[in-house]
């Protein structure tokens, strides 16, 4: 049987080759993302997944590199691989499964950076993918470091997967007696037309309900542009007062009928 002996030199040459991968690794994702991407088409997502791929390889190959470097017999290390597992067993089961949630999302691509995503109540956009989490930047800046398998095991809500359509819904309520097919046709004909609101499929009304103290009506329209719904949204909501107060529809405030018991005298 073959004898090893560990030295300082054998550890330095390790880390040097390790090292040296990690490096080669990051001049290749440059290049990949500097010259090869721009010059190619690849569907949204590809790029990422192929430069999570050839990173990790890289640095697996340096990794093995090393141990036949060092002079490290492989066999010398299942006594490692079986303590390691021995510890998966008993305390990574969630690191190994952050790293397979890892694995799916890098080949099935639910989410990609830059998505627009809800998960166990959080909303926001994915800004890094990595193999164990991945960084969620909400829609108030903060950075949320969101494991792998909540991802992956959690209902998520991804509004740009496949394109970057959004339905905005305006609720109005006009007071009793206003005819109701003359309010629908002021809000359809209130933002017919107006930047960012999509033509097909074409804004529509409906009368929604009977309320307390209004007829309430909810125009619905759609916009191309995710990024700038909530800014339409707004804008046409000042459109649809205005068109309202122009024919001289009133919007109620809501009221309350309260009754006030006397006591009985006798």
């Amino acid at each position: 049987m073959a004898s090893f002996r560990f030295s300082f030199a054998t550890a330095l040459i390790f880390v040097a080759t390790v090292y040296v991968s990690i490096v080669v690794s990051r001049a290749i994702r440059m290049v990949l993302e500097g010259d090869v991407y721009p010059r190619v088409q690849l569907p949204r997502g590809v790029p990422d997944t192929l430069t999570m791929l050839m990173r990790y390889g890289v640095i697996s190959l340096g990794f093995l590199l090393a141990l036949a470097v060092a002079g490290i017999p492989i066999d010398r290390l299942t006594v490692v691989f079986g303590a390691l597992g021995v510890g998966i067993g008993f305390g990574l089961q969630s690191v190994v499964n952050n790293f397979v949630s890892g694995l799916i999302i890098m080949f099935e691509r639910p989410i990609q950076i830059g998505d627009a995503v809800e998960v166990s109540g959080l909303s926001g956009r994915v800004r890094h993918i990595g193999v164990r989490a991945s960084t969620i930047e909400t829609f108030d800046g903060a950075e949320v470091i969101v494991p792998n398998g909540t991802l992956v095991s959690s209902h998520l809500i991804n509004w740009t997967l496949t394109n970057r359509s959004r339905r905005i819904e305006i609720q109005v309520g006009v007071a009793y007696g206003t005819d109701p097919e003359r309010v629908m046709t002021i809000l359809t004909d209130a933002v017919k037309g107006e930047s960012g609101v999509l033509a097909d499929p074409a804004p529509f009304a409906l009368f929604r309900a009977f309320g307390p103290s209004s007829l309430d009506f909810s125009l619905f329209l759609w916009t191309s542009d995710f990024d700038s719904w909530t800014r339409l949204k707004s804008d046409t909501t000042v459109r649809v007062n205005k068109a309202l107060h122009d024919a001289g529809i009133d919007i109620p405030l809501p009221q309350q009928v309260v009754h006030l018991g006397g006591e009985a005298s006798g």
